[in-house]
């Protein structure tokens, strides 16, 4: 027992033993006997528990972390509780659960749960936080009634049994679980309800300040042992690591010392020349560390060869794009620079538009005309972070629903960064179109339209029909600069339409508006050509 000077200042704190019968009770405003928070995380007595006891709800049971792959969901899982003073958290894979015996699989969910039911028996709201982490939870959460568990109900049954745990009749006020998935749509809803898995975190991908920091800790220990070479630039790499995540910038940063390393191995080779190509026959037992292993240095050099070699997962997929486009492109008609340069401005218009977030193009034409090839090369050079290409090509055998799947995938991945370019390559492939009949896959075709167009209105919204409304909408939108740039434009529909009535929803006026805007040397014959190519 330790021996000690109680002064004016001293704190005395009593804690109880685990297996101690006695009940502490904790004075209003006071810190409770058994503390969430671990004695050295810096946080305000404020009397919570109490308050939340007076009110009579209950605390939060589960937390939900989702997002992409790669992101620290895990190690945020694992950093909660090592702050919280809790229990030894419990850490399992959701596959770890399933069990190809008969109720298997719910016994192991109540294993999970066993010392905390015991505990909250015998101490009450006294017991300890018991915490519990699941990573990969959509591997068995999945909705239910969709066929998890290959047609045996397994999957049903391991949810309900969760949810009984959680919220059921003898619920437990001592539990925390912390679920992590890259999948939020396969969850089941009835685990997202409050009671359960009710507080969401999106731990979406890093943006530069973010990718900066994570760049600064992983190359902390080169920079204390002096072998990171002052010209690395961390933050150029911050700008140059788009739609990387926290996994992939480990990965690059383990590349480039590879590099480095490259550097200071002897190896004994044989030079082959066969087919005109060289090829090394390495002999590893011969292999050793130069005499100069010492002033191995991670130069910027192996950082540029990493990000070639690493590519981010939310990216551009250049061995795709650039098998569209392996031949070039060649002007043979003037409409190909017209093709390109439209293109060049409906990039602009979403990078630089605030009212036109989601440009659709549709590129037409006879078979081998190069419309895959021009839509990549606009694609390519509009030096956005992630460019797809959904081609039927990469869904050979693919069922219906399992085509749906993926290319909802693509469109969700899209969403994750701030700018996107996806190419739907020959469209009538990916709908199974058929001339005979005529025949395509109306599940498919409904799931594009949906994926490519905003919900409709739920009021009418009448068209402008005149060119009284025109000017107006053309003054509100601040087209012009100038009153004479508006009037030459007005005059200008007048001669290409006279006394004809129009016909424009307001969101095809608005959409042609920021495609002229894009031109601002000559925005009124701009758009009034491309309202005269509509049909308008």
């Amino acid at each position: 027992m330790g021996v000690g000077v109680v002064m004016d200042r001293t704190e005395v704190f009593f804690i109880k033993a685990p297996d101690s019968r006695i009940k502490i009770k904790s004075k209003s405003k006071k810190p409770p006997p058994n503390v969430i928070l671990a004695p050295n995380f810096k946080f305000e007595d404020t009397g919570i528990r109490d308050l939340v006891q007076k009110l009579g709800i209950q605390h939060v049971k589960g937390l939900l972390l989702f997002g992409p792959p790669g992101t620290g969901k895990t190690l945020m899982a694992r950093q909660i509780g090592k702050m919280l003073n809790a229990r030894e958290p419990k850490i399992v894979n959701g596959p770890e659960i399933l069990n190809n015996y008969v109720g298997a699989s719910e016994e192991n969910i109540r294993k999970l749960f066993a010392d905390a039911e015991t505990e909250y028996k015998a101490k009450g709201d006294e017991s300890g936080l018991h915490i519990i982490i699941f990573d990969e939870l959509d591997a068995i959460c999945k909705q239910r009634g969709s066929g998890a568990g290959g047609g045996t109900g397994v999957g049903g049954s391991v949810v309900n049994q969760l949810l009984s745990k959680m919220d059921g009749v003898d619920q437990l006020n001592n539990i925390l679980l912390i679920g992590m998935t890259n999948r939020l749509d396969m969850i089941d809803e009835a685990l997202l309800r409050p009671g359960r898995l009710e507080v969401r975190m999106e731990i979406s991908l890093p943006d530069e300040h973010g990718r900066l920091q994570i760049l600064t800790i992983h190359t902390s220990q080169m920079r204390k042992n002096e072998v990171m070479d002052p010209d690395v630039n961390l933050e150029y790499l911050a700008a140059k690591t788009k739609n990387f995540s926290g996994a992939k910038i480990s990965g690059l940063v383990k590349s480039a010392t590879s590099f480095a390393f490259r550097r200071h191995v002897k190896v004994s080779s044989l030079d082959l020349l066969i087919a005109g190509s060289s090829i090394f026959c390495v002999d590893w037992n011969t292999r050793r560390l130069s005499e100069d292993v010492s002033n191995l240095r991670v130069k910027m050099e192996d950082f540029n060869n990493a990000l070639s070699e690493v590519q981010p997962a939310f990216g551009v997929s250049e061995d795709e794009i650039q098998a569209v486009v392996q031949n070039g492109i060649y002007h043979y008609s003037e409409a190909i620079q017209l093709i390109l340069h439209d293109g060049s401005l409906f990039v602009e218009q979403v990078r630089a538009s605030q009212r036109t977030p989601r440009v659709t193009i549709l590129r037409h034409g006879p078979s081998g005309s190069g419309k895959t090839a021009l839509a990549a090369t606009s694609a390519r050079t509009s030096d956005y972070p992630f460019i797809k290409l959904i081609s039927a090509d990469n869904m050979v055998g693919f069922s219906e629903s399992h085509q749906i799947s993926a290319i909802t995938k693509v469109f969700a991945d899209s969403y994750k960064s701030s700018l996107s370019v996806l190419v739907l390559d020959n469209i009538e492939r990916l709908i199974g179109w058929a001339p005979v009949g005529p025949r395509f896959s109306l599940s498919v075709v409904q799931a594009l339209l949906v994926l490519l167009q905003k919900a409709a209105p739920k009021i009418s919204v009448p068209p402008i029909t005149s060119l009284d409304a025109m000017e107006k909408v053309l003054e509100e939108v601040n087209l012009f600069s100038h009153r004479r740039g508006l009037e030459t434009c007005m005059g200008m529909m007048q001669q290409a339409y006279g006394s004809r009535k129009l016909q424009i929803g307001i969101k095809k006026l608005l959409h042609l508006i920021e495609m002229a805007r894009q031109e601002p040397e000559d925005i009124g014959s701009r758009l009034v050509r491309a309202m005269v190519s509509l049909g308008i």
